[in-house]
């Protein structure tokens, strides 16, 4: 049996002030379905996180309906869970109907206890257990144990409740969404865990063949058989969100896991340079989305317009410059001291500024200014 593994899609997502939704249906409808159509799972896996947040936009909503309905087209099982991001009660309308067409979303721990269980086409079989994304205080209620302090004991309680369930002659195979102890996080996850009283020990996995992770948005190995694949996308600039992916697991060959790489609509590049630099500089990224680090000395006015020109999908931009002026905070206690205690001269302020961002001493033809348009303003008055 052969399972396509994804993850953490975050339907609706923005990153910085720009929509994902175009970069998302590219993906759907060019990379996703086709790999179905290339590689024949025999079962989709989707580990949590379908949606950005709780109450989604229509146009993610439209786009997941989209893919259910050309996934059930194709007569190939499809089991979804939620995620810590997922308003888990608003992915299940119609999912009594829906698994009438081969496709199961659990959002509830109570899922856990009704495996499902899978024939492919070949006569090969496997038990699927989708854990739902759950708290302590959910742990705790279900369980009936109120001694649990941690969500990686909730973990082992829940396991060892459902042990009965296990299957002796086919693969186990757990579906959850969580962060397992060791784990490579990036930028633009959410993190859901405080301390380690969050995380889960891989040893907790050891009573299943596989172990088909959500949360983690970089694709890694998390102990023997458990894998996280990441999300579709790169959802940040981190340098830990990295290779792209969605994982093929072939259960006839000892769980080989094979690697199907994501090629999106758009990368995500930093660049760096001066502000003439990555003005002239020829590349073949100007249409992808970019962060830009501008190095010059200097304060660059209007950046970001001006680099939009070159890079129209520009999505955030630093300045050394700026970043320099501001290291020297500590140096200016003493002036934020007089602003708290009101003893501070507006020319005071001004020449601090002009100090911290233009790196010169005010001219007596600048006070003279300032001091003018101040008191035009009523700025002397207390």
């Amino acid at each position: 049996m052969k399972i396509l593994h994804t993850s953490d899609w975050h339907l609706g997502k923005v990153v910085s002030v720009r929509s994902m939704t175009d970069d998302q249906r590219y993906f759907i409808e060019n990379i996703f379905l086709k790999a179905i159509d290339d590689y024949a799972p025999d079962v989709i896996v989707l580990a949590g996180d379908i949606y950005d947040r709780s109450i989604a936009p229509i146009t993610a909503i439209e786009l997941f309906e989209d893919m259910l309905y050309s996934v059930a087209g194709r007569g190939i099982p499809l089991i979804a869970i939620s995620g810590n991001h997922d308003g888990a009660e608003r992915i299940m309308p119609a999912a009594k109907l829906m698994r009438s067409s081969g496709i199961y979303l659990a959002n509830s721990v109570e899922d856990f206890f009704a495996p499902i269980d899978i024939t492919a086409k070949d006569g090969s079989r496997a038990k699927f257990f989708p854990l739902p994304y759950f708290d302590l205080p959910t742990a705790k209620y279900i369980t009936k144990c109120e001694e649990l302090k941690s969500v990686n004991e909730a973990y082992a309680k829940l396991f060892e409740m459902n042990a009965d369930k296990l299957a002796a002659d086919c693969p186990n195979i757990l579906i959850t969404h969580c962060t397992v102890t060791g784990s490579i996080t990036c930028d633009s996850e959410s993190q859901i865990s405080v301390g380690g009283a969050q995380q889960i020990s891989s040893d907790a996995f050891g009573g299943f063949d596989f172990t088909c992770l959500g949360h983690i948005h970089s694709p890694q190995s998390a102990g023997r058989n458990i894998m996280y694949c990441g999300s579709p996308l790169r959802y940040s600039f981190d340098v830990n969100e990295r290779d792209k992916c969605m994982l093929l697991i072939d259960t006839a060959k000892d769980m080989e896991v094979t690697r199907i790489p994501i090629t999106p609509l758009r990368e995500m590049h930093t660049i760096e340079g001066s502000f003439d630099e990555l003005l002239s500089v020829e590349d073949n990224c100007s249409d992808d989305y970019i962060f830009a680090h501008v190095t010059d000395d200097r304060l660059i006015y209007e950046p970001m317009s001006r680099l939009r020109e070159k890079y129209p999908n520009i999505l955030g931009i630093s300045q050394a410059y700026l970043n320099r002026a501001f290291d020297g905070e500590d140096s200016r206690g003493e002036l934020r001291e007089k602003m708290a205690n009101h003893t501070v001269t507006d020319e005071e302020i001004m020449t601090s500024f002009f100090h911290d961002m233009c790196k010169i001493e005010p001219t007596d033809e600048d006070i003279e200014l300032f001091n003018k348009i101040n008191s035009m303003i009523g700025g002397d008055e207390n």
